[in-house]
């Protein structure tokens, strides 16, 4: 893992704009760093050394003095691909997946991308053709940005790192930023927070001249979902070979992303999903004959006021069951204002809450030396692990399976108006039919409604998990770890896509197969666990009592402060907060003058 910046324009290069470009990254690439130069392209790297330590992994690589590349990412399958290149002749000088990426982009062309398994962000140069290659992994894990005028065209890992370049200008996207006061943070495909800088979409490629590049700039996508939409009557016996399916694909997903040349841990919420991975990666390494304790790390809250956020019981249940070695970390919130600040500067965009939880473990993970980690990001969005998609499920249902399904459900913590609603569509539905229930839902504006359940499900994944996969990654980087995700390895999104929904959803259990797959492998009470917290944080407790001062310092308009959570929720307030420390950080005229100023 890695930063990657550059810049390809029609005018010279300037040398010292690519160096402070690449600086902005140090904490994405503490472990070294290069620029190569050539007629109107400059790129950069930051490099973060996971696999093969030496100089042979320095970057931008060159390959058969034709193709330079500044690449973030890991492609986990590169030994499998680098065996099928050899036998096709092709020589290596590294044992990188860096070298594996070019060599296979030289036999198979745009072609290579349907082989990669794994997280990528890359620019490649071809000296001999004058033609660049850039390519995003199938789901966003890598991040890449881009700002295009006239005939400049400037990238990097991170926003921060472009708006150094005196080419860019700096402007807040105001329809962006006033949405996500209203609605919540929002990843649209390309847009962001800043006029003008742009994604580069997932699983997408741009192949072509520096002239493409400014004019057409046609970008082509190379992978799409395929969900199974039709609903089908369940059966114990399917459900036994799915959760088999499952537990198959994810254990190789793990087993490819332990291959490391640094020191691998995971991320322990107390969780099904994290405690899965946990689960996976002993059994892997209890394939390999090895004795070490697998490490895990946990943030927790046991204070005064936040123990209904706390997760350690469950977390201390796997620990022990499993026999890790577990470290765990108290969020202090005396330490919320500065790291607050920080947040917010390394998420380049107002984020949803204060990310204390995932800031605090990535802190963590890099004081014991670690720089891996598995995280469970993706799941819930593919097992239907969130309470929103129990009523997708149930209006999908026939009238009569509704009630079987309605004594189960009813049972879950805070979902009683959820099962009401659904309730009166699925009467709806079993007089006027799905069609007219359709086209009813379509009228109401504002009401994103789904149903059909791997419909939303593949929605999520599009759209929702962007938000989180930005978060993993900004968090871990700013802390100089790389955070690897089983969960979205495209075979098990692939596989999961095609499992009807009465699988993921049944007899009152979300993620039914992900349940059975792990039943007698973990605790009952993480299997069969319905009250889901996932990485919470007493937020609410914090700026009602000890940060209530700092609060109305910051945003002093904000009178009544009980008042306003209880009526709009602690989210609203979160978000204002928010907004102001952003437009602080990267619009006033101060940090406008200093672009590249580290918080």
């Amino acid at each position: 893992m890695c930063g990657v910046a550059g810049y390809i324009t029609s005018s010279n290069v300037d040398k010292s704009v690519l160096k402070e470009m690449t600086k902005v990254l140090h904490h994405r690439g503490p472990d070294g760093s290069g620029h190569f130069y050539s007629s109107g392209v400059a790129l950069g790297h930051t490099r973060l050394s996971i696999v093969d330590l030496s100089n042979a992994g320095h970057q931008p690589m060159s390959y058969m003095d034709r193709y330079v590349i500044t690449y973030n990412g890991e492609v986990y399958n590169y030994t499998e691909i680098r065996q099928e290149l050899e036998v096709l002749g092709y020589l290596f000088n590294s044992d990188t997946d860096t070298e594996v990426i070019l060599a296979a982009f030289d036999k198979w062309g745009v072609e290579c991308l349907s082989k990669f398994n794994g997280m990528w962000a890359f620019v490649i140069y071809d000296k001999k053709d004058k033609i660049f290659f850039i390519s995003r992994d199938r789901f966003g894990i890598k991040p890449l940005y881009y700002y295009r005028e006239s005939n400049d065209f400037v990238f990097a890992s991170e926003i921060k790192s472009i708006l150094v370049n005196p080419l860019v200008k700096n402007m807040p996207n105001e329809l962006y930023l006033e949405q996500y006061l209203l609605k919540g943070p929002k990843e649209y495909y390309t847009e962001t927070a800043f006029e003008s800088i742009f994604r580069f979409p997932v699983s997408s490629y741009f192949l072509g001249s520096a002239e493409e590049l400014n004019d057409d700039f046609k970008i082509n996508q190379f992978w799409t979902f395929n969900s199974n939409l039709k609903e089908e009557l369940f059966s114990e016996e399917k459900a036994k070979k799915y959760a088999e399916t499952y537990y198959e694909i994810l254990s190789d997903a793990v087993r490819l992303r332990l291959r490391a040349d640094v020191r691998v841990g995971s991320a322990l919420s107390g969780g099904l999903d994290s405690s899965s991975i946990v689960y996976l990666v002993n059994q892997y390494l209890k394939s390999l004959g090895k004795t070490e304790l697998q490490e895990t790390f946990s943030s927790v809250y046991k204070a005064e006021g936040t123990t209904d956020c706390d997760e350690s019981e469950f977390i201390d249940l796997v620990a022990k069951s499993l026999n890790v070695n577990s470290h765990q970390i108290e969020p202090k919130v005396e330490d919320l204002p500065f790291k607050h600040k920080q947040v917010i500067y390394h998420m380049e965009n107002p984020p949803e809450g204060t990310c204390m939880s995932a800031w605090h473990t990535f802190q963590l993970v890099k004081e014991t030396g670690v720089k891996v980690t598995l995280d469970g990001q993706g799941a819930d969005e593919q097992l239907a692990g969130y309470l929103d998609y129990v009523m997708t499920y149930l209006v999908s249902l026939k009238l009569l399976d509704f009630y079987k399904e309605f004594k189960y459900f009813i049972k879950i913590p805070g979902i009683k108006k959820r099962i009401i609603l659904s309730g009166m569509m699925v009467h709806f539905k079993a007089i006027f039919g799905k069609k007219v229930l359709k086209k009813c839902i379509k009228r109401l504006k504002g009401l994103d409604f789904y149903t059909n359940l791997n419909e939303q499900l593949e929605e999520s994944t599009k759209h929702n998990l962007v938000n989180l996969i930005h978060y993993a990654d900004h968090t871990s980087m700013a802390h100089s770890i790389e955070s690897r995700m089983p969960f979205m390895d495209y075979r098990l999104i692939e596989f999961l896509s095609s499992v009807p929904a009465t699988y993921k959803m049944h007899n009152g259990w979300t993620k039914y197969i992900a349940r059975l797959a792990f039943d007698g492998k973990l605790p009952d009470e993480i299997v069969w666990r319905k009250d889901k917290m996932g990485w919470p944080i007493p937020e609410k407790f914090w700026f009602l009592g000890p940060l209530k001062a700092w609060i109305e310092k910051k945003i002093p308009e904000e009178i009544n402060l009980e008042e306003k959570i209880n009526k709009h929720g602690v989210r609203f307030l979160i978000r204002k907060l928010n907004l102001k420390v952003f437009k602080e950080l990267y619009f006033s005229r101060q940090e406008t003058k200093t672009k590249n100023k580290h918080v």
